[in-house]
């Protein structure tokens, strides 16, 4: 689901709590980041207090390769978990 944070930025929450943490990677693209360009803002969020920690931003433009990476990355993991 995408909410919308103070700034009416756009995020979507993934929440990973169980890994024994209670928290959530949030994921916002930010229309204006620090490079002056729309970026997407990886964080993590817990759940108790809410409290958001600032995380890297990633320009827009690179969004493709850093999924790509996440994926080959993931299906390397998958292939050693399987032997």
């Amino acid at each position: 689901m995408i909410n919308q944070d103070s700034k009416r930025n756009a995020y979507i929450e993934t929440d990973v709590s169980k890994i024994g943490r209670h928290e959530s990677i949030r994921v916002t693209l930010v229309e204006v980041g620090y490079t002056g360009e729309p970026c997407l803002r990886i964080q993590i969020r817990k759940h108790e207090g809410g409290r958001v920690y600032m995380g890297p931003e990633i320009p827009v433009e690179y969004a493709k390769d850093l999924i790509q990476s996440i994926k080959t990355l993931t299906l390397m993991n998958q292939k050693t978990t399987e032997t």
